[in-house]
């Protein structure tokens, strides 16, 4: 977004139900190699409805009817095994290795391998690609504009004093910490000392930020388009508390009410919370603390099912802590991708970008809530289920509509914007995927035009004809057969069982 009933478990113990069937994976920030076993768990969860969370990693099967997970990151925890279905999954290292494989000595199939990886956020199999594109083919075009944007991405930015002053003007407090990174400058007020390992919350943002950042430069010098690369440290706000968040959405304007995070053009900053402070999480945290306390009680009076209310208390905890981190990824990427389209030059600020193309490429590039970084074009459930909730409505799901941005200005409603979403991620998903150089020839057509330009739905449609330059029947024909083809993780993992 541009300035986005309880359940029963045991004894009475109540809490939220979880969104059916969520993956709940959190890489490192893409940047840690996955084991060489990747096990697809579906945990029950003993509630009313039977919610079920899909998680990933790598389990032990236990005499006495349990099952140990362990999740990269946040640990192990012991489930029933009666409450789960594992699901065995090749590891990605090894879907990378195999397709590296059959490329043999060709740069193109090698690029290709390397485009693979990026997309599933496995940025040393990209750069190993790339270099494996080069040994065959010491001068091909993109590789080497890889190579160069490296280079560039490691030149000092300098000084950021100026950006500290802007963001301090803009938040009103002087009482926020300030962290620099390569490519950013984070003003905050969360705490100094980290709640789990060994960074800050301001350390793992920043360092989120900063593979977003790269990740969104590599999908378009991989694909031959040299961006500006930023000549400042881009600015972003990150609140501890939720209400603090929303007490500043306010004074900003009533457009924010629903967001979770935004970018602001005006200012050029990116604003976020903690999402551990949200009233859902905390809701959530309570239930688990409550649980805890009854796995303390049930341990110390020896009940009969002390060992299922232990094991449930460890596996929530876990879940909401993967969560918290979930939704922290999802609006980040989503929010910088926003900055970074406004500050590489791909839509400049001072040009009046209509919201499906804006909304489009940051859906594109967000990392679903529930997901792991997916890297770049993940498909994503809920905009996939939005689009198909519009698919055969051909008078909003169609080029036209979307392109005119109506698809935008007739949501009238939080669900209607919801829908809009999903028809921009899906066509824009579409169009990069199968018509790139197209496609940024439209987005280079926009930036081209006068700040004053009144957008028309005929003009914006004019101006996409031109660029894309395809029949439009032919082409609203290919994008309906395109998003036929397309599958959540989910069901590929759950096709490739039968």
């Amino acid at each position: 977004m541009i300035t986005n009933l309880p359940s029963i478990g045991p004894r009475g113990v109540q809490f939220p139900s979880l969104r059916f069937v969520r993956y709940l994976l959190f890489t490192c920030l893409c940047l840690s190699t996955l084991s060489a076993r990747a096990d697809i768990v579906f945990y029950r969860l003993p509630t009313v409805k039977g919610d079920v969370i899909m998680l990933e990693g790598t389990t032990t099967v236990n005499p006495g009817g349990t099952v140990t997970f362990t999740h990269p990151k946040f640990g192990k925890v012991h489930l029933d095994l009666a409450s789960v279905d594992i699901r065995k999954a090749q590891p990605l290292t090894a879907q990378f290795t195999r397709q590296l494989g059959k490329a043999g000595n060709s740069p193109e199939l090698r690029m290709e391998a390397a485009h693979w990886a990026l997309r599933k956020g496995m940025l040393p199999q990209f750069y190993s690609a790339v270099e494996k594109t080069l040994e065959v083919d010491p001068q091909h075009p993109r590789a080497l504009l890889v190579k160069k944007l490296k280079a560039l991405m490691d030149i000092p930015v300098g000084d950021s004093s100026q950006q500290v002053s802007e963001m301090r003007k803009f938040v009103g407090r002087d009482d926020m910490k300030v962290l620099q990174s390569k490519h950013f400058v984070l003003m905050h007020d969360t705490p100094d000392s980290p709640k789990r390992g060994k960074f800050t919350r301001a350390e793992e943002r920043i360092e989120l930020l900063e593979t977003v950042y790269e990740c969104f430069l590599l999908r378009f010098y991989a694909s031959g388009v040299q961006l500006e690369i930023p000549k400042e440290r881009l600015k972003v706000l990150l609140f501890n508390d939720h209400q603090q968040f929303r007490l500043f959405c306010d004074r900003l304007g009533p457009d924010l009410a629903s967001a979770s995070g935004f970018w602001d053009g005006e200012n050029n900053t990116s604003v976020f919370f903690d999402h551990a402070s949200n009233d859902r999480h905390k809701a959530l945290k309570q239930v688990s603390d409550d649980l805890q306390g009854r796995k303390k009680d049930a341990i110390r009076g020896r009940d009969l099912n002390a060992a299922a209310v232990v094991r449930l208390a460890d596996a929530l905890s876990m879940l909401i802590e993967v969560e918290r981190e979930s939704s922290d990824i999802e609006v980040v990427s989503h929010e910088t991708a926003h900055q970074m389209a406004g500050n590489t030059g791909l839509f400049p600020r001072h040009v009046r970008i209509p919201s499906w193309v804006h909304e489009g490429l940051a859906t594109y590039f967000e990392t679903p809530n529930g997901a792991a970084w997916g890297g770049i074009g993940a498909v994503n459930e809920q905009r996939l289920m939005m689009y198909r909730a519009l698919e055969r409505d051909r008078e909003h799901s169609n080029i036209s509509f979307i392109v005119g941005d109506q698809i935008f200005d007739y949501a009238k409603t939080l669900g209607a914007t919801l829908h809009g979403y999903g028809q921009a991620w899906a066509l824009t998903h579409f169009l990069i995927d199968k018509h790139f150089d197209k496609f940024l020839t439209f987005y280079r057509r926009l930036g081209e035009l006068p700040p004053d330009t009144f957008l028309s739905a005929e003009i914006i449609n004019q101006i996409f004809d031109e660029s894309i330059g395809i029949d439009r029947g032919s082409l609203e024909q290919q994008w309906k057969a395109y998003m036929a083809t397309l599958k959540t993780d989910i069901e590929l993992i759950l096709e490739a069982d039968k």
